[in-house]
């Protein structure tokens, strides 16, 4: 369940979100099923943060940090992806099937399985059919 606190921080100031961050980096994100439909998280440090089945359409994730983090299930159609950091990012079972420039590097950088929704004609990343011990 979302952290209120963490949504409205995170929704309110990103540069003060990215602060809190800094300052406390041992503490991890709790916004699975948080609505931050249409949100401006632009730059914002998501990195090891729990969104799972976030709803996350059409929100500006320009150049944010999600490395590491959890995003099984989540919603980012329409997102916009461009500059995004996804390495390590569990994107099983999201909808990423509209969403904007999203790359095949990046994708290669997740971690998927053949429950994750992609755009017409991305084929799954050839890493996310090899066993997990071999990736």
């Amino acid at each position: 369940m979302a952290n209120q606190e963490h949504i409205g921080l995170l929704r309110a100031d990103v540069d003060g979100w990215n602060r809190w961050r800094a300052e406390a980096p041992a503490q991890e994100p709790h916004l699975a099923g948080a609505d931050l439909y249409s949100a401006d998280l632009a730059l914002a440090d998501l990195s090891r943060a729990d969104l799972r089945r976030a709803n996350l359409a059409l929100a500006n994730l320009k150049g944010a940090d999600l490395r590491g983090a959890d995003l099984r299930g989540a919603n980012l159609v329409g997102a916009r992806l461009i500059g995004v950091d996804f390495s390590g990012a569990d994107v099983s079972g999201a909808d990423l099937s509209t969403a904007e420039d999203l790359t095949l590097e990046q994708l290669e950088e997740t971690i998927g399985d053949e429950s994750t929704r992609l755009p017409d004609g991305v084929a799954l990343p050839e890493r996310w059919l090899r066993p997990f011990d071999a990736r």
